[in-house]
């Protein structure tokens, strides 16, 4: 089942099928499945539970060989497993079935030459060690002479699928042994080894391997009843750089499109880069989205293709950088040098290059840098991760609560949580959805319905069915931080999309989710619209607004007596009035509060619009007003009012954006300070605004020669101004002497840092 038609069943299951009353659950496996997740991440549980993937180390790679297909020179889709067999065929996929309890036993009947039998791993692994299982029972003893060959799978004939093979190890005597163990360190001598850190006492710190896709096992003798029960292939670990493009990752080289070679577990295709800026100086870079965070053991880079441009195989000299995903204030990714450029004499080009981490590191981007005219070759790039997924990231499909709108409460989630892991979340919601065709040209780009139908059948491309949300749906709300925290997107909604993240800090521990939880309620209003005005406000200066409430009611709609509404600064008392249908009432009771107030009607309201008038001072721009209603039943809750346009509740303040100062109306009274205890001039009052910024504020006193003299408390005041006090005296309590001090006020903002300063005289 595709997975348009996976959302369409999600959207059309009614609420009862997939919820109990005033509750919608995530919580089985059939719904996670729905979630777009980076595959091969996550582990779906027949319980409903969740949990991030556990890599382990070291890794058979044999049993996944048929997961991967391949092109040969006469086969455009080769799967891997056992390829060839020169005797019994039948059985010969049970060497890589994971169970030693099977075997494959060459025919008595054949000749010697024919017991051999050959593996293809479907993809380059990097090798470091073959095991050999034998059964050792009535009928089925071990391979008594035999030898192990592999081979990188380079092609060597440009017509033939012809492979160049090693000699691993072998037999020197008869065999009696039920495991044989062979390292493979075939191609050591041109390789790197790039270490970071000190290994933890139980960490593999072996780095000899040896590029790896074909293992040949050839019996030397034939004996009674010889069998071979299991061939395990040994890598450090499981690589992930195959799987980028199936997670939502990529590989990019600045549009070029060539470093996807790079991952394909094909050791003939290669990532070059030779080309020179317009300045004369070469930089080629790639960036690596690896689709997740994971813990990363290694990286491996491996120069082993058949020829390159210019002479033998190798990595130039580069830098390699890493990120977990952080980003820097400008919003772009904010990269750690892993290794940074080595001195010329210092490097020797080589052809496999082991990046070894201790302790490992979480990573999601790679990126490596070039200098000189030059990358090198670069065939294929080996990611080994270990332990859990260090972060998952899953999303929802647009789930629909009910055919009415539902005021969303809560979410929360049953889970385990190991020390040092987090589920954190978000959501978004809106109240409906769109469906559609999106029509292509053969050549790849969109057309218009109208454009398509005019267009010959030949040049018609594909009709991609979608659904989007509609234009009333929010952006991604604030991450929830707890379970049971109250819902932090727009309602009454019909619809709901969730953001869940799996994140741990060590790679031994990973969260375990077993459920997500939407408590909800009926709305009290089917909708509310509001609208505010004057839209534009002068900074700091009282203004007086009009915000204007129209219900949106239904059949069976409770109605409101109850308002709240969010605001920049305190509403003096006497500017408030509250008018439903055009006729000023008495609240039966108006809280005012720096940030909102909220007022009790003496009447529940249904359909009749509701007035606000106050008086207040704007200093964001712009500014929100948002509202919410409530009904004195139930107390605790309130139901958001949407804005009726798309900037019908925001205030600008259209002095703001010109303006290069980030402080404002700075003011000091008195300017004369006299702190002698007759209660007048004891204190001067450092009065100002912040603008465009919520970074740190210092305020200190100087004296005139630059000696710091104490610094001050201050905070937000009713009316939306910051306001700072001194009292005359120094850090250490003591009166400072009579004369003339600055008083430095300090915004460290991301860009830059700003100053204000004011003279302040001290007199007795």
């Amino acid at each position: 089942m595709n997975r348009l038609w996976l959302s369409l069943l999600t959207l059309v299951l009614p609420a009862s099928v997939t919820h109990a009353q005033d509750v919608f659950e995530v919580n089985t496996k059939a719904q996670w499945e729905t979630w777009i997740y980076p595959l091969g991440t996550l582990d779906l549980r027949p319980d409903g539970s969740i949990k991030p993937v556990r890599f382990e180390q070291p890794f058979n790679a044999a049993p996944s060989s048929p997961l991967f297909t391949h092109k040969l020179k006469k086969a455009d889709a080769q799967r891997g497993g056992v390829w060839k067999v020169g005797s019994n065929a039948a059985d010969a996929d049970l060497i890589i079935d994971d169970d030693i309890a099977t075997y494959w036993k060459p025919n008595p009947d054949d000749p010697l030459n024919a017991w051999w039998i050959e593996i293809d791993l479907g993809r380059m692994v990097a090798v470091k060690e073959v095991r050999l299982h034998f059964p050792d029972q009535e009928g089925a003893r071990p391979l008594r002479a035999l030898r192990v060959f592999g081979s990188d799978g380079k092609f060597q004939s440009i017509t033939d699928d012809v492979f160049l093979f090693n000699l691993i190890g072998g037999t020197t005597k008869r065999n009696e042994a039920t495991l044989l163990s062979y390292p493979v360190a075939f191609g050591e001598a041109t390789k790197r080894v790039l270490s970071f850190g000190q290994p933890a006492e139980d960490a593999d710190a072996s780095t000899t391997f040896a590029p790896t896709q074909y293992i040949r096992i050839i019996a030397d003798v034939k004996s009674d009843d010889a069998a071979l029960a299991e061939v395990e292939v040994i890598a450090f670990g499981q690589n992930i750089a195959q799987g980028t493009a199936a997670r939502g990752g990529i590989i990019d080289d600045q549009g070029k499109e060539r470093a996807p070679a790079m991952i394909d577990g094909n050791v003939n295709t290669f990532w070059e880069e030779l080309n020179w800026s317009e300045t004369g100086q070469f930089i080629a870079q790639w960036r690596w989205d690896l689709g997740a965070v994971f813990w990363i053991n290694r990286v491996i880079f491996v120069a082993f293709q058949e020829t390159t441009t210019w002479g033998r195989p190798r990595i130039l000299r580069h830098r390699l950088l890493g990120s977990a995903g952080e980003l820097k204030p400008s919003g772009d990714i904010d990269f750690d040098i892993l290794f940074d450029f080595p001195a010329p004499g210092d490097w020797n080009n080589p052809e496999p290059i082991t990046y070894l981490m201790h302790p490992y590191r979480p990573l999601r981007y790679l990126e490596m840098i070039f200098g000189g005219s030059s990358s090198g070759a670069m065939a294929e790039a080996v990611v080994v991760p270990t332990g859990y997924v260090a972060e998952v990231e899953l999303r929802s499909d647009f789930l629909k609560i009910d055919d009415r709108p539902k005021v969303f409460r809560t979410l929360e989630w049953d889970a385990d949580l190991p020390p040092g892991t987090q589920i954190l979340a978000q959501t978004r919601s809106g109240s409906g959805l769109e469906e559609g065709n999106t029509y292509y040209h053969r050549k790849g780009h969109e057309v218009t319905e109208d454009e398509y139908n005019a267009l010959k059948k030949r040049w018609k491309g594909d009709i991609v069915p979608y659904i989007r949300p509609t234009e009333d749906w929010s952006g991604w709300s604030n991450t929830y931080l707890f379970s049971g925290q109250e819902f932090l997107s727009p309602s009454p909604r019909r619809y709901v999309q969730f953001r869940v993240l799996l994140k741990s800090d060590s790679p031994d521990a990973a969260p375990t989710l077993k459920g997500l939880r939407l408590n909800y309620t009926d709305s009290f209003l089917n909708g509310a619209l509001g609208q505010v005005s004057p839209n534009e406000a002068q900074v700091g200066q009282p203004e007086n607004f009009t915000y204007v409430l129209q219900p949106d009611f239904k059949s069976g709609d409770k109605g409101f007596n109850r308002l709240r509404l969010n605001t920049p600064s305190q509403a003096p008392a006497e500017s408030v009035v509250i008018r439903v249908a055009g006729a000023e009432v008495e609240p039966t009771s108006l809280e005012l509060m720096p940030d909102s107030l909220v007022a009790k009607l003496p009447q529940v309201v249904r359909r009749q619009a509701v007035e606000i008038d106050l008086q207040v001072n704007v200093f964001a721009n712009p500014y929100l007003f948002n509202a919410f209603v409530g009904h004195t039943d139930e107390l605790e809750f309130w139901q958001q009012v949407d804005p009726a346009d798309r900037a019908a509740t925001t205030v600008f303040l259209p002095e703001i954006p010109a303006s290069t100062s980030l402080l404002d109306k700075v003011a000091i009274a008195p300017r004369v300070l006299t702190p002698n205890g007759d209660g007048i001039g004891d204190y001067a009052e450092i009065r100002f605004a912040v603008l465009k910024t919520d970074a740190p504020i210092t305020v200190a006193i100087y004296a005139l020669d630059g000696r710091p003299v104490g610094s001050l408390t201050g905070g937000r005041r009713t009316d939306g101004f910051l306001v700072y006090t001194w009292n005359g005296e120094d850090d250490q309590g003591r009166r400072v002497p009579p004369g003339i001090y600055v008083c430095r006020i300090q915004v460290d903002a991301q860009a830059a840092v700003q100053n204000s300063a004011q003279i302040i005289n001290v007199a007795y």
